[in-house]
């Protein structure tokens, strides 16, 4: 029976545990992109339900129209796709700026926070509001404070992500350098992206009192974080694999991405030069006593004679044709 000094140790830590690692957080992706995709579904339905309650339900009766539960449940499934978002790309800070920087993404955390509980404040409130303009009138300020925190959380954390980007260019290897331009170049796109148009709707909603327009730019507000979320998670295949060139040498990377050419042809179907093979022929003559042929060194050394002493063998190697040959043409 083996005991356990015989057992062999095996270390699972990168093999068997990275696969776990790795599944573990995929696990987690799933889940945060599962719960996106349900608030997503769910704001496209109160934005929806509201549209056709307003066209059908109550079609030629505006003086009905007075209460909107369908637009309060938007700012509530909106403020939490916001969070989300914007959850997850200031963790992804407090992991990679270095210390006392990763504060940075603790405070957008925690702001994040405050944001999606008056969110749900606001949209309790516009749930039972009998009039919009009154709603955005005495709920201004809130309103206001939360676009702007919005805003400021989206410029924090890309003006963040960019200057510790910025930092490992100056110091990273040139073979990386077009991976971390292209990291500069989605963090600029989707932090941008957010950012201005939280700033838009901030405008129209303070310069036009009595208007219903900036409710349209607000919908698409988080259409826009989750877009932006899902590119950035999309936009990992395409670093991984520049990533994967950049480290691998040139032979490799030249032979991943072309075809492999025949030796023989070229890559336009042009025969090249075929390989050369000489024939080498072995021929060995038997001499005997009373009978010496007349063979000369340098003649066996321009053939590449091997002479074998004893037994009386010579063995002659001829690259084209045997010295039997050369002996009956030279004679």
């Amino acid at each position: 029976m083996a005991t356990v000094g015989d057992m062999v140790h095996v270390d699972l830590t990168t093999s068997i545990g990275a696969i776990q690692i790795g599944t573990i957080f995929s696990i987690f992706l799933l889940g945060i992109v599962s719960l996106l995709w349900s608030l997503e579904v769910a704001h496209t339905a109160c934005a929806c339900y509201e549209v056709y309650r307003a066209t059908i339900t109550l079609y030629g009766q505006p003086y009905k129209y007075t209460t909107y539960p369908a637009l309060g449940s938007t700012t509530a499934t909106g403020g939490a796709i916001t969070f989300l978002v914007q959850s997850f790309s200031a963790y992804r800070l407090t992991r990679v700026l270095p210390r006392p920087y990763s504060i940075i993404g603790w405070i957008c955390i925690v702001l994040g926070v405050l944001r999606f509980i008056a969110s749900v404040y606001l949209a309790n409130i516009a749930m039972h509001a009998t009039d919009i303009n009154h709603y955005a009138g005495k709920q201004g300020w809130l309103i206001s404070s939360l676009l702007g925190v919005g805003a400021g959380i989206d410029v924090a954390i890309a003006l963040s992500m960019l200057w510790y980007l910025a930092g490992k260019r100056r110091e990273g290897l040139e073979r990386i350098t077009a991976v971390i331009d292209k990291l500069m170049e989605y963090t600029i796109r989707t932090g941008a992206l957010t950012s201005i148009w939280a700033v838009i709707l901030l405008i129209m909603f303070r310069t036009m009192p009595g208007n219903w327009s900036w409710l349209a730019v607000y919908l698409v507000l988080a259409k826009l974080y989750s877009t932006s979320f899902l590119s950035s998670l999309n936009a990992r295949v395409a670093i991984r694999e520049k990533l994967t060139n950049s480290s691998l040498p040139s032979s490799e990377r030249v032979s991943k991405h072309r075809p492999r050419v025949d030796a023989r042809t070229s890559a336009f179907g042009y025969n090249g030069p075929q390989a050369i093979s000489i024939e080498m022929n072995t021929t060995t003559k038997t001499i005997h006593d009373d009978s010496e042929p007349h063979i000369h060194d340098h003649e066996d050394r321009a053939y590449g004679a091997d002479k074998r002493l004893g037994a009386g063998h010579i063995t002659i190697v001829t690259p084209y044709k045997s010295r039997a040959d050369s002996d009956r043409g030279a004679s």
